[in-house]
């Protein structure tokens, strides 16, 4: 940007009465705002994904930034109460006194005030925040909630149930819950606000122990009674569903690491009837579907006093769950059914399989693997690809199954051969490409961990002789890497987004990429001690610091100026500040959601010292006590903008319908006339189609997507121009 000419890039906002406002473009990426008099460290601020919120703790003036308009904004708020909390999240943010509350939307650049009845409760969990696009104030008689996509503000009186309950609050990215309990669970209430269809519903109960979260909803129930209860709730309907049962009600939890399986989106209940005269009684497998909101069933009948048919495992998957049954009749032949969260289908397999107790089942995504003492099964319930690896350890022994640790469409299993024979062998199964990849190691290796993500696994195996090493299996190339880490100068570490290997010796630092499987090579060591989060590292060596994105799969570099152990860190941003050279920048700022090093240079003279820094998701703030409030800007332009305020905001909408079944659309607009590409993926990454690919101009556009032919599941849509790219989700339903 060209720094030597300003712009004024704030408006007015009118809330009770007008503030004009003046923010400046001090240097490229970051956004100044003058407040027009000194400040103090008596403040009250949140900084969250897409937005920022600052005041003064005894002023009314608020001041909000917003990443998505790039603006600066404020208002005067009609109160003489001191501020007492700040917090935001996604697109929104708010600030709270005794009285009121005020909010600010990042989508649509402005503010809402509400004043709410009754007192704010005063529990363990915090009962006001902000999440995803959504506000919260919780009082004692009212629940409220702030929806930052129309800046409306909905409420609920609830029902209220004792003096000294058990309440918290659950987030999702489109829904909000508040959970309300007596101390002794005989009397419940559950409130939940879907950011989907814009509702709030109530649920109150009776004996609802159980809780769990699921990506577009949740579950709740009582599996120890009677009476016995199930329910579920999902944002894409706004609704509570139930089961009851006067027999029993069981549920199956999720037996996976849950950072290896996303999204989450069903959960298994199973049930029977009474036993009539005969001895029958009808088994019930009830999938609570938060894609739905409904429960699908399945059922089938045996008999209760004889051992002909016995219901077996089964177990919850993030996309599907199984249900195993064996027939005693039959030679213990074992039955496999599935479910398939998108179909909504339940199907029955047979892999030639015969019980035995020591028999296991594993599911993760949609991936099960059963072992047996003949083979071990893998089933994509999704694809319905299998494939069966048959015994090669000792005749008559079951595997000596070291780990299998399952992934969203992978599974990595490490056995022992059995007596007598050498080694162990690491295999992956990959339910996207129907393969099984071998590595195979020698005995005198031991078997340490297996990490794993969505996009890879990671096996290890350390002697600390010249053969340790590290298995890494990538996903999206279904294939093995081999690295060593034997010597006593290698470092490694593994995290949700990446995998980094320094070798000292060598001078050499190593990133391996989850989502691509590509690795990036630096050929320098590292001085000092690394920082990483789940998808970023920062490093030093010799005169530049170094950092890692794996969003963007890329190494950014710049001097390596020496600031005093001072950092803040907050998803993918990292901020040093207080340099020890006054000549060094204010601040140095590693983006990773676009993989660059920014700085932030300030003057004492000018803009007095450093109040505080905070990082954000995709923003950030620096405070200087002479009223200087500075916002980093991840869609600054890089040339001068003359006008008071951006000629609009880039913006990709929800598809509409979402779930859909066969035909969507999508909505778009764009500030500029600018070329658009409109395509969509498949939940691997893999392109689909290309919806538009030519010239837009401003404003806004939609089109169609036709979804014939595609198998159900969850898509994704990027709409991308030259200077911006935006990425949602959206699942097709049969």
């Amino acid at each position: 940007m060209n720094t030597s000419r300003n712009y004024i890039k704030g408006y007015l906002i009118v809330i009770l009465f007008s503030i004009p406002l003046m923010a400046y473009s001090q240097q490229s990426f970051w956004d100044m705002l003058y407040i027009g008099k000194p400040l103090t460290s008596d403040t009250r601020y949140a900084v969250g994904e897409n937005c920022i919120i600052f005041s003064e703790t005894s002023s009314n003036k608020v001041y909000a930034f917003s990443t998505i308009t790039g603006n600066w904004d404020s208002a005067s708020i009609a109160t003489t109460l001191p501020w007492t909390d700040a917090a935001a999240g996604g697109k929104s943010a708010m600030l709270l006194n005794d009285s009121l509350a005020v909010f600010f939307s990042a989508s649509n650049h402005d503010f809402t005030v509400l004043r709410f009845d009754g007192q704010l409760r005063d529990d363990r969990v915090k009962m006001v925040g902000c999440y995803a696009s959504m506000g919260y104030v919780i009082t004692n008689t009212k629940v409220y909630v702030f929806d930052s996509d129309d800046s409306q503000i909905r409420s609920v009186n609830y029902t209220s149930i004792s003096t000294t309950p058990y309440a918290s609050v659950y987030n999702g990215n489109d829904y909000l819950c508040f959970n309300l309990s007596e101390s002794d669970l005989t009397k419940q209430t559950i409130v939940a606000y879907s950011s989907v269809t814009k509702t709030i519903s109530e649920f109150t109960g009776v004996n609802l122990p159980l809780f769990r979260q699921l990506e577009h909803g949740f579950i709740f129930g009582r599996t120890s009674g009677p009476p016995y209860s199930c329910g579920g709730y999902s944002a894409f309907t706004g609704t509570f569903v139930t089961r009851t049962s006067d027999i029993i009600i069981g549920d199956v939890l999720h037996q996976y690491d849950l950072n290896r399986v996303y999204p989450r989106l069903c959960y298994l209940f199973y049930s029977r009837s009474d036993v009539d005269i005969n001895g029958i009684t009808t088994y019930y497998l009830w999938v609570f579907n938060t894609l739905t909101g409904t429960f699908d069933e399945f059922s089938y009948d045996y008999n209760y006093y004889k051992t002909q048919l016995v219901p077996d495992d089964q177990t919850t998957g993030g996309q599907g769950i199984f249900h195993i049954t064996y027939d005693k009749d039959n030679g213990d032949k074992v039955n496999l059914i599935t479910y398939d969260v998108y179909s909504r289908a339940f199907t029955q397999h047979d892999f030639n399989i015969v019980y035995d107790y020591r028999n296991r089942n594993y599911i993760g995504g949609h991936i099960i693997a059963m072992t047996t003492k003949e083979k071990i099964v893998f089933y994509d319930i999704l694809s319905g690809n299998s494939a069966i690896y048959n015994s090669d350890w000792q005749a008559g022994q079951f595997p000596g199954i070291q780990s299998i640790e399952l992934g969203n469409n992978y599974v990595t299993t490490v056995y022992y051969k059995g007596i007598g024979t050498q080694g162990m062998t690491v295999f992956n199964y990959n339910g996207t490409t129907d393969s099984l990849k071998f590595v195979s190691f020698a005995s005198s290796n031991n078997y340490s961990d297996v990490f794993g993500s969505t996009g890879y696994s990671l096996v290890k195996f350390v002697n600390y002789t010249q053969s340790a090493e590290h298995l890494l299996y990538s996903v999206a190339k279904d294939s093995w890497l081999v690295k060593n880490v034997a010597s006593s100068g290698v470092y490694t570490g593994e995290k949700t987004g990446f995998y980094f290997h320094i070798d000292n010796n060598q001078n050499i630092t190593t990133f391996f990429n989850a989502k691509s499987g590509d690795e990036l090579l630096i050929p320098v060591k590292s001085q000092g001690t690394p920082l990483s989060l789940d998808s970023i590292f920062m490093m030093q060596s010799n005169d530049q610091k170094y950092g890692y994105s794996s969003v963007t799969n890329s190494i950014a570099s710049y001097p390596n100026l020496r600031y005093s152990l001072t950092e803040h860190r907050n998803t993918n941003i990292f901020i040093y500040h207080t340099p020890v050279n006054p000549d060094y920048p204010g601040h140095l700022l590693f983006d990773g959601n676009r993989g660059i090093f920014v700085t932030l240079t300030t003057s004492s003279q000018t803009h007095g010292s450093r109040i505080l820094t905070r990082a954000g998701g995709k923003t950030a703030l620096a405070v200087y006590n002479k009223g200087y409030l500075f916002a980093y800007d991840p869609d600054e332009f890089t040339t001068v903008d003359e006008s008071p305020t951006r000629p609009g905001s880039f913006r990709l909408d929800q598809n509409h319908h979402n779930p859909f079944t066969s035909r969507t659309t999508i909505t778009w607009q764009q500030p500029n006339d600018a070329h658009v590409i409109l395509k969509v993926y498949d939940f691997t990454g893999r392109e689909m189609k290309t919806l538009v690919n030519c010239k837009q101009a401003m404003g806004e556009h939609k089109v169609e997507f036709n979804a014939e032919g595609l198998p159900a599941g969850i898509y994704f849509y990027r709409l991308q121009t030259e200077n911006h790219f935006l990425t949602r989700k959206m699942v097709l339903l049969k």
